[in-house]
C-alpha cells in the first residue's frame, strides 16, 4: 500500500464520505482510481483505495481508515516510507554537511554504500518491513555483489550507513525504534597488509627520480615530487596516511639543532622528532608555505 503525507486539495461539496465524515473520497485529474483522505495526528493522510467502483472503494476506504486508527492506538508509526525514500533524505542531509564543511568524511563512505547496495536491494520496501530474514538475505545477496566475503571492517560502515537510515526514520516518525533491527558484524578479520622489505624499500625510492621525470612538465611532475615527499616523510617518520598526514600544516613543522646534529619535528596530537640531513632543511625552506597551508597540498 502507497501512503504518502500530502497536503489535500480543497474537496468538491459532492464528495463522497464516510465514518462521520473523516474520510472522504476523490479521484486525481486524470485516473478512475479513488483515492481515500482523511487526517491523523494531525497530519493529512491521502492513500489509493485502488477501486474504481465507488462502492467498492468506501469499502476500502473504510479498512484503510481503521487500520491507520489501530497503528495509532498502538503506538505503530501512522506514516510508512519505503526505504529508497528514507535513504534519498538521509543522503541528502550528509551531502550538505559534507559540501558544507562540517560533515564527518565517514559520510562519504555512507554516501557510496547507500547507492551501491542499500538502495539496489532494499529500495522498494518499506522500512517498518526490514527485519533479522530480510537482513540474511540482503548478506546473501551482497556477497554474492561483492564476489567474496565482506571484511569486519567493510561491515562496519554497511552497518553504520544503515543505522543512520533508521536513525533518520525513527526520527521523522516513519518508524518505532522497536522496529529497529540489530544489525551484527560476522565478517571475516581484517589482514595486514604486507610491510615493504628494506631491498623492496630501496628500489622504491631509486626509481622515484626516473618515474618524476618520466612525467608529463606541469601539474603531473608536480604530483609525483609531492608524493616522493610523502612517501619519504611517511616512512622516517611512521606517520600514518590518511587523517594524520592530511591534517599536517606548515605550523606543525619546525627544524632545530642539538648537539651539532640538525633535526626535524612535526608535532600534532603527537610529537615525531628525527635527525634531518643538510639537503632537508634546504628543501624545507624552497617549500617554503604560510603556516596554516597543508604541508602535503599543492
Amino acid at each position: 500500500m502507497l501512503n504518502t503525507v500530502l497536503i489535500v486539495p480543497k474537496l468538491n461539496p459532492n464528495t463522497p464520505t464516510l465514518m462521520d465524515g473523516e474520510v472522504r473520497l476523490f479521484k486525481r485529474k486524470h485516473s478512475r482510481v479513488w483515492q481515500v483522505a482523511f487526517t491523523l495526528d494531525g497530519r493529512q493522510v491521502r492513500v489509493s483505495s485502488k477501486k474504481r467502483i465507488v462502492k467498492d472503494a468506501v469499502t476500502a476506504a473504510r479498512e484503510i481508515y481503521l487500520d491507520y486508527r489501530f497503528r495509532q492506538k498502538n503506538g505503530l508509526p501512522v506514516i510508512s516510507k519505503r526505504f529508497a525514500d528514507v535513504a534519498a533524505l538521509c543522503r541528502a542531509t550528509m551531502k550538505q554537511q559534507l559540501d558544507n564543511g562540517v560533515g564527518k568524511k565517514s559520510f562519504r563512505d555512507y554516501i557510496i554504500v547507500i547507492d551501491k547496495y542499500l538502495v539496489p536491494f532494499f529500495g522498494d520496501i518499506f522500512v517498518t518491513s526490514i527485519d533479522y530474514e530480510m537482513l540474511q538475505k540482503f548478506a546473501r545477496w551482497r556477497e554474492a555483489k561483492m564476489g567474496r566475503e565482506p571484511r569486519s571492517s567493510t561491515l562496519n560502515t554497511h552497518n553504520s550507513a544503515l543505522n543512520r537510515i533508521f536513525d533518520d526514520a525513527v526520527a521523522r516518525g516513519y518508524m518505532n525504534k522497536s522496529q529497529v533491527p540489530v544489525l551484527v558484524n560476522k565478517g571475516r578479520d581484517s589482514v595486514r597488509r604486507p610491510d615493504f622489505t628494506r631491498e623492496e624499500y630501496a628500489t622504491l625510492i631509486r626509481k622515484l627520480p626516473s618515474w618524476i621525470d618520466a612525467g608529463r612538465e606541469g601539474k603531473s611532475r608536480d604530483m609525483r615530487h609531492l608524493l616522493r615527499d610523502y612517501i619519504l616523510i611517511l616512512a622516517n617518520t611512521g606517520m600514518r596516511h590518511g587523517t594524520e598526514a592530511e591534517n599536517l600544516c606548515w605550523k606543525h613543522i619546525s627544524l632545530f639543532e642539538d648537539q651539532g646534529l640538525k633535526y626535524l619535528e612535526m608535532c600534532q596530537r603527537r610529537t615525531k622528532t628525527a635527525p634531518v640531513a643538510g639537503a632537508t632543511v634546504h628543501h624545507l625552506a624552497d617549500f617554503g608555505r604560510s603556516k596554516s597551508a597543508p604541508f602535503f597540498g599543492m
